[in-house]
């Protein structure tokens, strides 16, 4: 087949997970014969209409992904618009593919779906990981928010007034027919069919890791014993992450006297503001001595990184679709101790596979981890189930074999 796929994001040029995703997947089709090309914006590329090994990088994103600007919507928003048209429309005759395949939408134009769905009309291919069906666009969003200070809002109130009608005029964002959809979890599926968002004949793709460095990772930590226990979180440093929640935990332990026995290790990078919160938290539990920060890693590094800690915490206090970095912690051999939410719950099985909480609820977490002080049979048990979760249902190979087959019915 001859694919086209539809990134915000591509790397080296990342936010997270899911750009990291789609070049894997990319990378897996083209291992199986298929022509993968990956129409993706400019953001971090050194010039405009940069191409490389078969990725198109030309399109310009709704908004800086830092600071949005009035100046730009009025002045710069149409001509862009175009220019995406045109760029898409390049690479349609370009490539020519059998199906056309939308990944990652936040903040690219809705234009380009649209005009994907009327140029190969029963070929378009929806994956989608987050709400994004359901949200507005970076413009109406902004627009429809009120300003932070006064006096900026006095400015911006008749301005919101001609941006929005003039979104309205030229019908934006325009509707989407999401013919051929599937989504990354059950509960991101019924989210937006409840919403309406996606028609009910949506269906459920799992994602999933590459196992193979991750179970090399078990393979090596087995070898020694580690104490004190050593629990991890690794990902982004914003509120929703809740790892507040996880710094709670460790200062009711302390409490309880089991400060020696257990040591975490926030590894990440977020809004400065929270990670200041997160600093002053640590102090106030006087924690410094069991808590440490780490500085962000390379991917590449993961794997090796993993070898030196028992337990992964997942502490989101929202829900998310599915999270590639609890697989890759239980393909790695740690047990994790999750927040039930979103997608997570499709996976996490309490004293099965995991052990899992209550969003927000620290006593609960920190209950978990003094089980697993007492109980280190459990937690290898726990663990070793975990990897075997991974390694039969979230597998990256079984999610390009369903992709491959799914994508081959749609381009028949």
């Amino acid at each position: 087949m001859r694919l086209l796929f539809l990134s915000n994001f591509y790397p080296p040029h990342e936010l997270g997970g899911m750009e990291q995703l789609t070049a894997e997947v990319a990378t897996y089709l083209r291992a199986r014969g298929h022509h993968v090309t990956v129409l993706t914006s400019r953001a971090g590329a050194e010039s405009a209409e940069s191409t490389e090994d078969c990725v198109i990088r030309s399109l310009f994103l709704e908004a800086d992904i830092h600071y949005y600007s009035m100046r730009a919507f009025f002045f710069a928003r149409r001509a862009q618009e175009m220019a995406n048209e045109r760029a898409l429309r390049q690479a349609l005759e370009t490539v020519r593919p059998d199906v056309f395949v939308v990944w990652n939408m936040w903040n690219l134009s809705r234009h380009l779906p649209y005009l994907a769905e009327q140029w190969l009309p029963g070929r378009v291919a929806y994956y989608i990981a987050s709400t994004w069906p359901m949200d507005a666009d970076a413009h109406t969003e902004y627009w429809q928010l009120p300003a932070a200070r006064r006096l900026t809002e006095v400015l911006k109130r008749p301005l919101r007034a001609l941006a929005l009608a003039w979104l309205r005029r030229e019908g934006y964002p325009p509707h989407l027919a999401f013919a051929h959809t599937m989504c990354v979890s059950r509960y991101m599926r019924d989210k937006l069919v409840a919403a309406q968002a996606i028609p009910a004949t949506a269906d459920v793709l799992y994602n999933g890791i590459d196992p193979a460095p991750f179970l090399s990772a078990a393979q090596a930590s087995a070898e020694s014993q580690v104490r004190p226990l050593r629990l991890l979180y690794f990902g982004s440093l914003v509120p929703i992450k809740g790892v507040h929640v996880a710094v709670e935990a460790l200062g009711l332990l302390a409490r309880q006297g089991l400060a020696e026995r257990v040591e975490l290790t926030i590894l990440g990078r977020g809004h400065p503001d929270y990670v200041a919160r997160l600093r002053a938290q640590v102090t106030e539990l006087n924690l410094q001595d069991c808590v440490r920060f780490q500085e962000w890693i390379a991917r590449a590094d993961v794997p090796a990184m993993l070898q030196a800690y028992d337990v992964f915490l997942f502490t989101s206090t929202g829900p998310e679709a599915m999270a590639r970095t609890v697989m890759e912690a239980m393909a790695a051999g740690l047990l994790v101790i999750g927040s039930e939410v979103g997608g997570q719950v499709e996976m996490l099985v309490n004293g099965e596979n995991a052990l899992t909480f209550a969003a927000g609820d620290a006593a609960r977490l920190a209950g978990h981890v003094r089980y697993l002080l007492d109980a280190p049979a459990q937690r290898h048990r726990l663990a070793q189930a975990g990897q075997q979760t991974v390694l039969q249902r979230f597998t990256l190979e079984r999610m390009v074999y369903n992709i491959e087959t799914w994508l081959g019915s749609i381009a028949q």
